[in-house]
C-alpha cells in the first residue's frame, strides 16, 4: 500500500504540464458563459469617485481622459465605460481627451459600446448634425431639446436608458499633441484647444461649452492612464486650477499613487480590473445599470484562476512531503 501511495504522489508530481494548461484553459473559457457572480467588495478609493460622481447633476461637467494605449485596454476600457453610463445616467456633460491617438480610437470604441442599443441598458446617440435643427428652432436646454425630439417622432429603442444629445451631453474632442500644453490651454478656454471635436462638430457652438468654458468650470477630470500621463491632470489641472481629479490605472501602478489619495491631490483610484469591478458594482447597487458588466466577469475569470493555480501549489506540496521525496532529496544532497 505504501509503495501504491508513494507511486501515486510521484504522479502527481510529474502530471503532464499539458494537463494543467488545459485545466487553466477550461476555468478561464467557463465564467464568460456561466455568471459565477464571486463576491467583489468595493474599497474606500473606488467608492469616493463613484459618490462624487453621483452628487452632480445636468449643470455640472467631468472630464475622462482615455490616457492609455491597447497595451492596457483589458485594465483601463471598463474603467472609462462605467465612468460614461454613470455620467450619462445622471445626464452629467462628459469631456472626453486623449494622450495619443490610440487612445482617442480607444474612445471612441468606449463611446460606441455605450451607444450599442443592440444591447439593452445602453444609451441612445444622437448626433449633433441630427438635433441641431432643434437647436436652431430655440431648443437650447436639454430636457426642450429631448421633449422636441421625441415629438418629432423619434422613439426610445427598446431597452435602451435614455437619449445621449452629442454636443449636449458630451463632446470627445480626442487627442491634441503636448497635452500637457493642452491642459494649461484649457485652464482659460477649452474650445481655444479644441475648435472641433473628432467628428469636425463646431465646438464652441455646443451647450455644453456655454457652461463649462475651462477647466475651472468642470468638477472632475478622470484620468485612465497605463503610464505616469495621469500625473499631468495632477501637475497642471489640480495645482494650477483646482481641479478635483480622480485616477483609473492598472493594478501594478496603483501602490504608487495611493500617497496622493492621503494627501487629498486625488478623490480616489480604481485600480486594475478589480477597481472597474468595484466601480461596476456600486452601479449595481444604486440602480443605474441591472447587472455588472465586463469588468466584473473579468475577475470571476481571474479569480477562479487564483483558486486553481493555488490549489495545485498545494497538493504539489502535499505530494512533495506525503511521498518522501524531500527526505530522497535530502540524502542525493548529502552524498
Amino acid at each position: 500500500m505504501s509503495g501504491m501511495n508513494a507511486n501515486t504522489w510521484e504522479k502527481m508530481l510529474n502530471i503532464d504540464r499539458r494537463w494543467i494548461f488545459l485545466m487553466i484553459g477550461v476555468v478561464v473559457i467557463v465564467p464568460f458563459f456561466i455568471r459565477m457572480g464571486l463576491p467583489v467588495v468595493p474599497t474606500d478609493e473606488v467608492r469616493s469617485v463613484y459618490s462624487l460622481i453621483d452628487t452632480l447633476e445636468a449643470d455640472d461637467a467631468v472630464f475622462v481622459g482615455w490616457d492609455f494605449d491597447p497595451g492596457t485596454e483589458a485594465e483601463n476600457q471598463p474603467m472609462g465605460i462605467a465612468v460614461l453610463r454613470h455620467a450619462f445616467s445622471r445626464h452629467v456633460p462628459v469631456f472626453v481627451t486623449a494622450v495619443s491617438p490610440l487612445g482617442q480610437g480607444l474612445a471612441g470604441q468606449g463611446l460606441a459600446s455605450v451607444f450599442d442599443t443592440r444591447t439593452p441598458g445602453n444609451f441612445a446617440l444622437v448626433r449633433w448634425a441630427d438635433w441641431e435643427p432643434f437647436r436652431a428652432a430655440g431648443h437650447a436646454g436639454r430636457d426642450s431639446l429631448e421633449a422636441a425630439w421625441e415629438a418629432a417622432g423619434n422613439a426610445l429603442p427598446e431597452g435602451a436608458l435614455g437619449w445621449v444629445f452629442e454636443g449636449v451631453d458630451f463632446a470627445h474632442l480626442g487627442y491634441q499633441p503636448l497635452f500637457s500644453l493642452v491642459i494649461l490651454g484649457m485652464g482659460s478656454s477649452i474650445a481655444a484647444q479644441y475648435p472641433t471635436d473628432v467628428s469636425g462638430n463646431p465646438v464652441p457652438e455646443m451647450p455644453m461649452l456655454h457652461a463649462h468654458k475651462n477647466l475651472r468650470d468642470v468638477d472632475l477630470a478622470v484620468t485612465l492612464a497605463g503610464s505616469s500621463a495621469c500625473m499631468w491632470c495632477v501637475i497642471y489641472g489640480n495645482a494650477k486650477v483646482g481641479l478635483p481629479v480622480a485616477f483609473g490605472v492598472t493594478a501594478v501602478m496603483a501602490t504608487d499613487y495611493f500617497p496622493y489619495i492621503q494627501s487629498g491631490q486625488i478623490v480616489g483610484m480604481m485600480g486594475g480590473l478589480r477597481g472597474a469591478a468595484e466601480y461596476e458594482v456600486l452601479e449595481t447597487e444604486g440602480g443605474y445599470t441591472q447587472a455588472t458588466g465586463n469588468a466584473y466577469r473579468g475577475m470571476d475569470v481571474q479569480s477562479l484562476a487564483h483558486i486553481v493555480i493555488i490549489l495545485l501549489v498545494i497538493l504539489g506540496n502535499i505530494a512533495f512531503f506525503a511521498g518522501g521525496f524531500h527526505r530522497k532529496t535530502a540524502l542525493k544532497a548529502r552524498r
